[in-house]
């Protein structure tokens, strides 16, 4: 994959994480979960 290629992919996860972040409650209460869990467990 070029560098190109891999920026845009990069790009648009990005802007669909955080438009599903802001507009949908249900999916935005699990990825904060899941990034709570993550964080914690890497934490020690």
């Amino acid at each position: 994959m070029s560098n190109k290629t891999y920026l845009a992919v990069c790009i648009a996860v990005t802007v669909l994480v955080a438009g599903s972040i802001l507009f949908v409650p249900g999916l935005s209460e699990t990825i904060e979960q899941n990034l709570l869990i993550f964080l914690s467990t890497n934490a020690r």
